[in-house]
């Protein structure tokens, strides 16, 4: 992952927003397939309880995205992984790319919530995506 987005991203969010649990970069700049054209994806785990709300939650996504954007100097997209399905916020959470945490212990209790429920979701995905499949074969 690009060193300057670690930093550039640190800084930004370090003595960040009340309730910041932890924040992931994923996409093509964690894998190291960013070009000059490349948005930074950025998951962020917000403590539900100082953002109990769905909207409080997308409010203060707006407010990061605010924040990060000129502090990386490029666009962002920001996911909320309390909001995010398991199998999104699973993929984001387990690439290792960690970039800032207040709290590991509560950041690694909800990665155990996530990888159970997409364990969970699995084999009604699996399902779904052959009956899908076979209805497009018809």
């Amino acid at each position: 992952m690009d060193r300057a987005v670690h930093s550039a991203l640190a800084a930004a969010l370090g003595g960040g927003p009340r309730g910041l649990i932890s924040a992931y970069v994923f996409g093509s700049v964690a894998d190291g397939r960013a070009h000059r054209e490349s948005d930074v994806d950025v998951g962020i785990l917000l403590d539900r309880r100082i953002y109990p709300l769905t909207v409080d939650r997308f409010e203060e996504k707006l407010r990061l995205i605010g924040r990060l954007r000129p502090a990386l100097r490029r666009d962002v997209d920001v996911v909320i992984l309390n909001d995010a399905p398991p199998q999104l916020a699973r993929r984001i959470m387990t690439a290792d790319h960690r970039v800032f945490a207040t709290d590991v212990e509560t950041d690694h209790a909800f990665l155990r919530t996530v990888l159970s429920r997409a364990a969970d979701l699995e084999p009604f995905l699996r399902r779904t995506r052959r009956v899908k499949l076979q209805a497009l074969v018809r």
